[in-house]
């Protein structure tokens, strides 16, 4: 099943109306810091269910609180399986600041790019499965979470047959394991899996080569250009991504972004030619994609500031 998406102070909240999800005393909770669900996810043999929301300020997160999250036809089915955590976060940003750090590493970890984002992880952390608000009733949502996890499950089983498989066989097994997530959670998460199919199956047979290769060399790529950012090496920055952009042989939006990047180093290394050199590059490419408007923005920004010291 393809998991429907979204477009990686210890406490809880004693919640009285949510009967399912229980502490050892059989009061239900949600858990509010990452740490103690873990623990009790370990110590309870679940998996757990983390909710990214603003519940206070994104109408959206607030329908998703009511019609879902809050009723007894969701928790009751998925609390079984699940230790639930819910983390808030206020539309300001402002929290304390051992809170704020902890969310957003979890927000980053789990590349959550918007409110409310549902990410299905095992207790240590790895996650198998992605969800969002959907207009479903409770019990039909918990239906759909119940689903993402017995493919999770079969996931564990293709991985235990794949240690004595070898060759073709092997790369086909393991490539069932990996579940249905965003490139870049997948490299993060599963890249031994990813790097031992490739290898099981140097003539492509199941054709993933091409993309399997390109997130993983996005990924090494990533990880360079953060290294150097650590440094300030602007001038490498700009030559490791012109060197990628060669290499992967970019086109359309995929290159403008990746220009967008570079023009960024320029504007670092204050070099406002380079910088407008590559801002009119990325125009020529599409001046009406997102990166091709942004860029425009930048650059008559740019011309205003000119003007205005002259």
């Amino acid at each position: 099943m393809k998991c429907p998406r979204l477009l990686p102070l210890s406490f809880a909240i004693i919640c009285s109306h949510f009967p399912a999800a229980l502490s050892a005393r059989g009061v239900a909770v949600w858990h509010r810091d990452y740490p103690s669900a873990v623990a009790a996810a370990q110590a309870e043999g679940k998996n757990l269910l983390i909710v990214f929301t603003g519940t206070d300020w994104i109408e959206i997160c607030q329908k998703f609180h009511d019609e879902i999250l809050a009723q007894p036809a969701f928790m009751d089915a998925v609390s079984g399986r699940f230790t639930l955590l819910k983390l808030e976060y206020p539309k300001d940003n402002m929290m304390p600041r051992e809170e704020a750090a902890q969310k957003n590493f979890l927000r980053e970890a789990y590349r959550v790019r918007g409110y409310p984002t549902v990410v299905l992880t095992e207790a240590g952390g790895r996650p198998f499965g992605m969800n969002g608000y959907q207009p479903l009733a409770p019990a039909k949502y918990a239906a759909q979470i119940g689903e993402i996890d017995a493919a999770h499950e079969t996931s564990l089983l293709a991985l235990k047959e794949a240690e004595s498989a070898e060759g073709l066989e092997k790369a086909k097994i393991l490539r069932r394991a990996i579940p249905d997530l965003p490139g870049g959670l997948m490299v993060r998460y599963y890249r031994k899996e990813m790097e031992a199919i490739l290898a099981s199956d140097p003539d492509d047979s199941l054709k993933v080569r091409e993309s399997f290769g390109g997130l993983l060399a996005e990924a090494d790529y990533a990880k360079a250009m953060q290294d150097l950012g650590k440094e300030s090496k602007w001038a490498e920055m700009i030559a490791l991504t012109e060197s990628f952009i060669q290499k992967k042989k970019l086109e359309g939006e995929a290159l403008q972004r990746a220009l967008f990047n570079q023009a960024a180093l320029h504007r670092r290394l204050d070099d406002k030619l380079g910088e407008r050199a590559v801002l009119e590059k990325i125009l020529a490419i599409d001046p009406a994609s997102e990166t091709g408007i942004a860029a425009r923005d930048v650059l008559e920004k740019g011309t205003a500031a000119t003007k205005e010291q002259n």
